[in-house]
């Protein structure tokens, strides 16, 4: 594609794809975790790493394959959880670089010139594992790992899933220095509207548009219907110029448990709490009447809902 990512949100929508481990957790190629440890509020979320991508490559191409089928505009490297230290705890490590560079090589070699590469960077989880002291470890590991992707030659940077202001902060000053186009994406809990440090969702967006995300929003942990009140208020708080960005998971909450990883469902069971395809393409519909310039699918989204949330963003 000619475009870039600024230019292509400037003149309208832009799809990305959905998400990766779980799909190929179901398929195989990934483990869940759910019999080596627990982390965070989640049986088993101390696992799904990407060592797929050196480990059955063809498999991670098809689904880059799929969701280019699908209409999505932009593929993820798929490097979510691709630290060293996530990736040590795997025994995959050593592996670090190798890893990141071969998932950008198999996005970059299935977008071709049909879709942009996005490099993925995700928490750390020591924010929440070891509190503020270790924000300088998690620069050290935000910092490898984002020189990894803009030297493997991704057309931006998509910093996701990230529960504390703090760390998301971290995360902006050191893809700043790349010079690359930057998304930011929370991912609210325990309450859907406001990060795990406390500050409400819109400032938070505020402040990472402010710290140089060309767009900023919300990723995962709850289901379409449940993002769009506050993908509304983010929409109000950004200064004219920013824009949205939306990947809601497929998977359904409740309002005891509004994110999925703390349903007693995850990670083993997620299968019966899958929401129909139909919510991703009202999600379209709703996204493009509200103005959220990015948007995709995160965990449970395979290419059957960016099909379907395609459908909804061209619907007139």
């Amino acid at each position: 594609m000619s475009a870039g990512l600024a230019e292509q949100l400037n003149a309208g929508m832009v799809l990305c794809d959905g998400g990766y481990l779980i799909e190929l957790e179901r398929r195989g190629y990934v483990r869940s975790g759910s019999d080596r440890e627990k982390v965070g509020t989640g049986r088993g979320s101390g696992t799904f790493t990407p060592e797929v991508a050196i480990e059955a490559p063809a498999a991670l191409r098809g689904l880059h394959e799929e969701f280019l089928r699908a209409g999505a505009q932009v593929l993820q490297a798929l490097t979510f959880f691709a630290t060293r230290t996530k990736l040590e705890r795997s025994g995959y490590g050593k592996e670090t670089e190798l890893i990141n560079r071969a998932a950008v090589a198999i996005a970059r070699e299935v977008a071709g010139d049909r879709a942009l590469v996005a490099g993925s960077v995700s928490r750390t989880q020591l924010m929440e594992k070891e509190g503020p002291g270790a924000a300088p470890r998690i620069r050290d590991l935000l910092a490898e790992q984002i020189g990894f992707l803009k030297d493997a030659g991704v057309d931006f940077l998509i910093l996701e899933t990230f529960f504390h202001v703090a760390e998301m902060r971290i995360g902006l000053e050191e893809a700043r220095k790349t010079g690359l186009p930057v998304v930011a994406t929370y991912s609210l809990r325990p309450t859907p509207d406001m990060t795990t440090d406390g500050v409400v969702a819109a400032e938070a967006c505020r402040i990472a548009v402010a710290e140089g995300a060309l767009a900023a929003g919300l990723n995962c942990e709850q289901e379409p219907a449940r993002m769009i009140p506050v993908l509304r208020a983010i929409r109000a708080a950004l200064p004219p110029g920013a824009h949205v960005a939306a990947q809601p998971a497929a998977l359904c909450t409740t309002d005891a448990k509004p994110y999925f990883t703390g349903m007693p469902e995850f990670p083993d069971a997620l299968e019966t709490i899958q929401i129909g395809r139909g919510a991703f393409e009202e999600f379209g519909r709703t996204a493009r009447a509200e103005g959220i310039r990015f948007v995709g699918g995160c965990c449970g989204a395979n290419a059957a809902y960016i099909r379907a949330l395609a459908a909804g963003v061209a619907a007139r």
